[in-house]
C-alpha cells in the first residue's frame, strides 16, 4: 500500500529500511528516469548524487540514465540477493506536489503516461513532481527544475542519514 509522506516521512521510511538492512553494500539504489524531461530527471539527479555520496550500487544517473528503454535490461542485470529501492518521479494531485509516495513493494514506472513497464523494487519511493493532467508528458516536461532538484537532494540526504553515510548536507 502506497503512502504519501513529506521529507520527514521519507527519512523515516528509509531509516526503517536501513534498520532492517544496515549494510549499504546489500542495497541497490535504482533511480528511474531520463535526463531529457525536467520532471522525469528526478531519478537520474538522485542517482548522480547517491553515486557521489559513495553508494556502492546505483543504477540510473545523469550520465547513464535508467529510462523506459533501458529499464528491462537494467532489471535483469541487478545483482542477485540485494535489496532494491526503486525511485522515480510521478504525477499526483496539486496538493501533493512536493511529497513522496512510498511503499514496501515495487513501483510501476511510467504508469502516469500510459506505458507498460515492469514493476521495480522491493521498496519504492516516487517523487510527486507535478500535478496529474490530461497531458502527462507535458506535465513532466514542465515541472519546475528547482522542485525536482530539491526533491532529489532531499532523498539523497535522507538515504545518507538513514545509512549514516557522510554524503548528506549538514
Amino acid at each position: 500500500m502506497r503512502k504519501l509522506v513529506d521529507e520527514a516521512g521519507l527519512a523515516k521510511f528509509l531509516a526503517e529500511i536501513a534498520a532492517e538492512q544496515p549494510d549499504p553494500d546489500r542495497i541497490v539504489m535504482l533511480c528511474i528516469g531520463t535526463d531529457r524531461s525536467t520532471g522525469d530527471a528526478f531519478g537520474p539527479l538522485l542517482g548522480t548524487r547517491l553515486l557521489r555520496d559513495g553508494w556502492p550500487h546505483v543504477y540510473g544517473t545523469l550520465r547513464d540514465p535508467c529510462d523506459a528503454e533501458r529499464l528491462p535490461d537494467v532489471l535483469k542485470a541487478l545483482p542477485a540477493g540485494k535489496t532494491v529501492i526503486a525511485f522515480d518521479a510521478c504525477l499526483g494531485s496539486p496538493a501533493n506536489v512536493g511529497r513522496f509516495s512510498v511503499a514496501r513493494g515495487p513501483l510501476v514506472p511510467a504508469e502516469a503516461v500510459g506505458r507498460r513497464l515492469p514493476a521495480a523494487g522491493h521498496f519504492s519511493a516516487a517523487a510527486v513532481v507535478a500535478a496529474r493532467t490530461a497531458k502527462p508528458y507535458h506535465a513532466l516536461m514542465t515541472a519546475p527544475l528547482s522542485l525536482v532538484v530539491d526533491m532529489a537532494e532531499c532523498a539523497a540526504d535522507a538515504a545518507a542519514a538513514a545509512w549514516k553515510l557522510t554524503g548528506g548536507r549538514t
